[in-house]
């Protein structure tokens, strides 16, 4: 079977980068837009504005939060626990990590809680220690392994 004809110069054009597929698509969009009656191309305009509009506000409200943001690596038993008990509670699991957060970091700050007994040395250059929660089995079996390694 041959390719129609407009398949065949897209084709042409494969691998290239997104500046070029941007272009060919806007091209073809302009087409397709300049057989519209002028009222369809008014709301058509009139939609693009709104939507970019929308992203805007969007991009702007990321932005606004950044400095609030902040990547973790969880177990997959813990993850899977926070968002149980955020579906539960109906509320976010970002709120309901925070909630514990501040929670544990208060009783660690009374001396209610702490650390010892759960800190193992690092072989990291960046840190002096490895703080496990036992259950924590992922990180757990990794210090175990590491402990059988060396002759501590």
């Amino acid at each position: 079977m041959s390719k129609r004809k407009d398949e065949q110069v897209l084709s042409a054009f494969e691998g290239y980068d997104e500046g070029v597929r941007f272009l060919l698509e806007e091209s073809q969009r302009r087409a397709e837009e300049s057989r519209l009656s002028p009222e369809e191309r008014k709301r058509v305009a009139e939609w693009r504005r709104k939507e970019e509009e929308r992203k805007r506000k969007e991009k702007e409200k990321a932005k606004a939060r950044q400095p609030n943001r902040m990547t973790v690596d969880l177990p997959t038993n813990l993850r899977e626990m926070l968002e149980e008990i955020a579906q539960k509670e109906k509320v976010t699991v970002s709120q309901v990590i925070t909630f514990f957060l501040f929670d544990s970091a208060e009783r660690y700050q009374k001396n209610e809680i702490g650390f010892w007994g759960f800190k193992y040395p690092s072989e990291s250059p960046r840190y002096e220690w490895i703080l496990v929660h036992p259950n924590d089995t992922e990180r757990m079996e990794k210090v175990e392994s590491r402990k059988n390694k060396k002759s501590w």
